[in-house]
């Protein structure tokens, strides 16, 4: 499964990273990104291994603003 965060939309509330910080990070100042691990080729998109799939889902629908999807 790939992982996408729309960083224009991100509001760095951290609810990502406090749902599933396995895969994502969200440092002061920042927006929301993939940890280096899981990223494709840019912080914002990243391969979701199968024992975190549950994890990404929990925090696709913890996103206030809706900027995570997946497919």
């Amino acid at each position: 499964m790939i992982v996408k965060i729309d960083q224009d939309g991100c509001i760095e509330c951290g609810a990502c990273e406090q749902t599933c910080s396995a895969l994502f990070v969200v440092e002061s100042g920042r927006k929301a990104s993939i940890v280096e691990k899981y990223r494709k080729n840019t912080p914002d998109i990243g391969d979701v291994p199968d024992t975190l799939i549950g994890c990404v889902n929990d925090a696709v629908a913890s996103c206030p603003v809706q900027v995570i999807s997946t497919g």
